[in-house]
């Protein structure tokens, strides 16, 4: 057996070994939050959408943060995984995925109030937080804390950059298919990384500020319209999703099979990334008067995230009966992209491949700035010097230009064990400390039913303020 044979073994075993933590956490999560999920949507909504003004201290806005955890969040993964949800498991797995981001929503709104209670002063103003600060502050874990933070830089500064400029560059590749498109791409996208580098963290918000929302919005334009031109129409795509549900279609060897369970799951949380606890390392640098809301906040991004891979999903569906759609997948090389090209080419004609090529590269490029931050972040617990600074961005420069000439499957089995290793600290950080989240959840429900319009969090409110060094 080769290398990746052997890579993909360990990835599929650990990974199992992860989801059934993160689903045990996330249900008892439910279960000690009293399904917030449904019960607080209304002040999900309200916290996230309410604009408040920029600081000038360096501090950064919930809006601003929550756009740049949407840009990490709504990704390739967003286009690609519904489809191989679909082919691999049915049209049933897209219903286990809504199940997914159900118990998901109440999993990423604790880990974020555990990540915002602990989280640390930046010297200019700002904050940073994660699993690796979680672990050194809330847990007194500074070994531990370390691995964490270096498990962090590799997985987004090498790995992750490398995958979605991977995938930038085979969409610009795939729609300007000249000689020397590739050296091109290399040098202009190497070129505006460096330039967002510069700017650092601020530029990089307020870049997600002004694109993200643009471009969750213009997907679900696209989706919509090659829905509606479409053959089968939604109709049909529901029917296919609930038929299903229980089902392998007969073409994957039909019968009940835990392939569907499997699948939508795991395509769930390697898109919203609920349990995982790499958004923490984003929604901790928020700037809250109380950790609850930017809580409510990333519990309502689970939901949009996963409506927006719904929506590919639905294009998927609408298009014909799944035999069909397997065919199709099958006559592409048995890869999603060419397939969803495909659709799309029947639905709304010859631009399709353009329209596809965009929406990969901005769906990458909101992931990539949103990764550099991460990393930053992380790197700035292991060694906070100008020279290490300096060394990551050129280290992520190199990454960058050369990812656009080389892709490697080991590469990425390699950073699916480090994101399941990241699950691992994840769950691991909210069994240990969920009491201190639902202490910090009563506290704000109780200053609510006060009538208190905007709760305002002390750390005198825990049973044990040990490691918070915010919220005095």
């Amino acid at each position: 057996m080769d290398a990746l044979g052997i890579l993909s073994i360990i990835e599929e075993n650990i990974w199992n070994i992860a989801f059934i933590l993160i689903i045990c956490v996330g249900v008892y999560a439910t279960v000690r939050l009293k399904g917030l999920q449904l019960t607080s949507l209304r002040e999900q909504i309200r916290v996230t959408f309410r604009r408040d003004p920029e600081h000038s201290d360096g501090k950064l806005t919930p809006f601003q943060v929550f756009c740049m955890s949407m840009g990490s969040r709504i990704g390739v993964g967003n286009i690609t995984g519904p489809i191989m949800a679909i082919v691999t498991g049915g049209p049933g797995a897209i219903f286990w995925m809504w199940i997914f981001a159900g118990i998901g929503m109440a999993t990423s709104f604790l880990e974020t109030i555990i990540g915002q209670i602990y989280k640390v002063p930046k010297e200019n103003g700002g904050y940073r937080g994660g699993p690796a600060y979680t672990l050194m502050h809330g847990l007194g874990m500074k070994r531990l804390g370390m691995i964490a933070a270096f498990v962090m830089i590799m997985m987004y500064l090498v790995g992750f950059v490398s995958g979605e400029v991977i995938s930038m560059s085979e969409a610009v590749q795939g729609a300007f298919d000249y000689e020397w498109t590739k050296l091109v791409f290399a040098i202009v996208l190497t070129a505006v990384t460096g330039v967002i580098l510069v700017g650092g963290v601020y530029r990089i918000a307020d870049l997600s500020v002004k694109i993200v929302p643009l471009m969750a919005a213009g997907w679900f334009v696209i989706c919509i319209a090659s829905i509606i031109l479409s053959d089968g129409g939604v109709l049909n795509a529901f029917g296919m999703i609930f038929e299903y549900a229980f089902n392998l279609p007969s073409v994957l060897g039909g019968g009940f099979g835990a392939v569907i369970v499997i699948t939508g799951m795991k395509r769930g949380v390697w898109s919203n990334e609920a349990g995982i606890g790499t958004i923490t390392n984003l929604s901790s640098m928020a700037h809250v008067k109380h950790p609850v809301t930017q809580g409510y906040t990333q519990a309502f991004g689970v939901l949009i995230d996963t409506v927006v891979s719904t929506m590919t999903a639905l294009v998927i569906l609408s298009y014909a009966d799944f035999e069909a759609i397997y065919q199709q997948y099958e006559a592409g090389g048995s890869d999603s992209i060419p397939l969803l090209q495909f659709i799309f080419t029947e639905a709304i004609g010859w631009v399709s491949p353009y329209v596809v090529a965009i929406f990969m590269f901005v769906f990458a490029f909101t992931c990539l700035i949103s990764d550099v931050v991460i990393g930053e972040g992380n790197l700035m617990l292991i060694k906070d010097s100008k020279a290490s600074n300096l060394a990551m961005k050129g280290l992520l420069l190199a990454v960058v230009f050369l990812s656009c000439f080389f892709a490697s499957d080991e590469l990425t089995v390699v950073m699916d064990i480090l994101l399941a290793t990241c699950a691992f600290f994840s769950t691991f950080i909210m069994l240990r400390l969920a009491k201190r989240g639902i202490e910090a959840y009563r506290d704000y429900r109780r200053q609510k039913e006060e009538g208190i319009e905007d709760p305002v969090f002390t750390k005198d409110c825990l049973s044990d303020p040990t490691g918070v060094t915010e919220w005095d």
